[in-house]
């Protein structure tokens, strides 16, 4: 065999090598779209189909991406085809569970926030009151108002207690601070003689409307009534023990929650023994 014969059959053969690797390239590409095509339809069904998991110990449905239970924190399971069809045909495609974490975390750095804002302005009028007005502490009474402000707002948002235990700390804070600020002004007496007593009579308003409102836990609030009547009753012992001037206030407070307390025993029945056994275990 010549050797432009050679040269020839060698150049054909590689001409068909070329047309052949280009015919595998084409059909590896096509096989690389149709691959892609199938990811992307399963990726749509997917997020069509919200994920469905299973608590092995509540035995609860979870319609979520999660991976723990929101219940008991257990360890989620994937059901089988039967199990996820069984799930949707009777719960639906609910909504996801809610991420409350990120909500929690925004509260903290607001919390955190106000209180580097109110320890700043805490330090600027202590240092105003300080040389500016020496003879009167204003200050004090700023700042007290700050901290009754943050540890009202720090309780709201971080503790789940009901209204009545927020309602009466919010009470027995603004009953403090009224008798501060009538001690850092003169000690004149008006917080025990008027103002405290009329915050007492404005929780008792407060209570009446919630009971109205809330009638099916309306014995709930039988705490609170007590706790402000003990307050009633103390500022009606100092005007009997000559520490206070006036006590006509005091005594209507004394009137009305009393009579408040006592409906409520009268009315409350079932309701209130069951209250008290399990808040003070009598």
């Amino acid at each position: 065999m010549s050797h432009g014969r050679w040269c020839g059959m060698c150049h054909r053969d590689q001409r068909s090598m070329g047309l052949k690797n280009k015919n595998n390239e084409k059909e590896n590409k096509a096989s690389a779209k149709s691959g892609e095509t199938k990811e992307r339809a399963e990726l749509t069904q997917q997020d069509a189909e919200p994920a469905v998991k299973r608590c092995p110990q509540c035995r609860m449905a979870i319609l979520d991406a999660g991976e723990t239970c929101p219940l008991c924190h257990c360890v989620l399971e994937e059901p089988d085809e039967e199990g996820r069809a069984k799930i949707h045909a009777m719960y639906g495609n609910a909504s996801p569970y809610p991420d409350v974490r990120r909500k929690q975390r925004w509260a903290r750095f607001a919390l955190r926030l106000i209180f580097f804002i109110m320890f700043i302005a805490a330090v600027a009028m202590l240092v105003i009151n300080r040389y500016a007005n020496p003879g009167f502490k204003w200050s004090v009474i700023a700042v007290a108002g700050e901290i009754y402000a943050y540890s009202l707002l720090v309780y709201w948002v971080k503790h789940d207690s009901g209204f009545a235990m927020k309602i009466g700390l919010q009470l027995l804070l603004t009953i403090a601070m009224l008798y501060l600020i009538d001690r850092l002004t003169g000690d004149y007496g008006w917080a025990l003689q008027w103002a405290i007593p009329g915050v007492i009579l404005l929780g008792d308003l407060v209570v009446f409307f919630l009971m109205m409102l809330n009638r099916s836990r309306w014995h709930s609030y039988l705490v609170l009534l007590i706790v402000m009547g003990l307050c009633s009753v103390a500022i009606v012992g100092l005007y009997f023990a000559g520490l206070l001037k006036n006590g006509i206030l005091a005594m209507i407070c004394v009137a009305v929650t009393g009579l408040f307390l006592l409906a409520t025993f009268i009315f409350g029945d079932r309701k209130i023994t069951m209250e008290l056994k399990r808040r003070f275990h009598i």
